[in-house]
């Protein structure tokens, strides 16, 4: 296709997903952490959920020295501040369990991901009508074959600033079938 000579650089998409150390059945051996520690102070958000006939939720899970006593499939924080992965053990549970990390002052903590496109960048500062109407400003123009949406992140290769998706748009050949689509960023 010709389009794919016009798109010689590389742009990178964000993915942020919650740190998640486990989220499987309550085992009463320790559980195998299915990641790494984060690199800050961290405590553990634990979500007990029904999943099938696994729907007992009274019992504690236990986090280092840590027991956090559950009566219902809720939510709840440990107190104590974390640096390295944790031992961590279920008592009288047969549900799902969901324990993630979330920093000193409560807020989640996310793994941070780039995917690399390839694409056509152009820095530019043009105002363009949004879909509500208003006059937007914006700071580059992205054409390439990916399909994102508006609110997602996206960068040049090799630098750190990330510009949000404000406004999207796909280019049709005659037939009627996409060639590429364009970002207002």
């Amino acid at each position: 296709m010709m389009i794919d000579d016009y798109l010689n650089q590389v742009g990178e998409k964000k993915t942020s997903v919650l740190w998640t150390l486990y989220n499987n059945l309550s085992a009463p051996s320790p559980l195998v952490l299915t990641n790494t520690a984060p690199t800050v102070t961290f405590r553990c958000k634990i979500t007990l959920s029904v999943s099938g006939a696994h729907n007992d939720v009274t019992g504690s899970v236990t986090v280092n020295a840590e027991v956090i006593s559950f009566t219902s499939a809720t939510t709840k924080i440990t107190t104590t501040n974390l640096t390295a992965l944790p031992t961590v053990t279920c008592q009288n549970l047969d549900c799902n369990v969901k324990i993630w990390c979330i920093d000193t002052g409560g807020a989640d903590i996310m793994q941070v991901s780039y995917a690399d496109f390839f694409c056509r960048w152009e820095d530019v500062n043009v105002l363009f009508m949004n879909n509500l109407g208003a006059w937007t400003q914006s700071n580059a123009k992205v054409v390439c074959k990916e399909a994102y949406a508006v609110g997602d992140y996206l960068r040049k290769k090799n630098t750190t600033t990330e510009y949000p998706i404000r406004q999207t748009g796909n280019v049709l050949d005659l037939d009627a079938v996409e060639q590429f689509r364009k970002y207002m960023l």
